[in-house]
């Protein structure tokens, strides 16, 4: 598929008379259907909107279609769970998994964007990972992630030409870990 500069920004000034409305609904979507590809709804809402107002919108949506998810997922799943963990053994280790690592590997995996994130949503919400370990991994996660996304889409030549971004964006990650692990030792229970 061969996309001209010029194609995809006459797409993107179409997207933007669309509204916020769209740039919030579409993260919430992609929660529920993978095949949407949040990396170019990210970069769309910072080419649209700016990095600020696009990083807001779909982090925000993001978060709630990942929370809603999740709920789903805890609320309706109780009855077939044990059906489903004795029939596919996988399914029961990867949850058990997230029980046992918690917060850290909930908010690395949220903070790239490759990661499977419908699939993490669903095997978090089998497992019996408290909500507040799941909410805090995924709001903090998922604003590294969105912000990365953000910051490279409004500007990419700018990013490329200039590495010191990039280590800007390391640095937020390592601060973002580091308030991700203090939230964890002041609020979360311990196992």
């Amino acid at each position: 598929m061969d996309i001209r500069i010029e194609e995809l920004y006459d797409w993107i000034n179409a997207y933007r008379g669309l509204g916020i409305a769209i740039a919030f609904i579409l993260p919430i979507l992609e929660a529920f259907f993978p095949i949407l590809p949040l990396i170019a709804i990210v970069t769309g809402n910072a080419v649209a909107f700016g990095m600020w107002k696009g990083f807001f919108f779909t982090w925000l949506g993001a978060c709630t279609g990942s929370l809603l998810v999740f709920w789903l997922i805890r609320t309706f799943s109780r009855n077939w769970t044990e059906r489903l963990f004795h029939r596919y053994k996988g399914i029961e280790k990867s949850s058990k998994w997230f029980e046992k690592h918690g917060f850290s590997v909930l908010f690395l995996l949220r903070c790239f964007p490759f990661s499977p994130s419908s699939l993490i949503n669903v095997l978090a919400g089998l497992s019996a990972i408290s909500f507040h370990t799941y909410f805090w991994a995924t709001i903090l996660g998922k604003a590294v992630m969105v912000f990365i996304l953000s910051y490279i889409g409004a500007d990419l030549p700018q990013f490329i030409r200039e590495p010191v971004k990039l280590i800007t964006l390391l640095l937020g990650v390592a601060l973002l870990w580091g308030v991700g692990k203090l939230v964890e030792k002041r609020y979360l229970p311990k196992s």
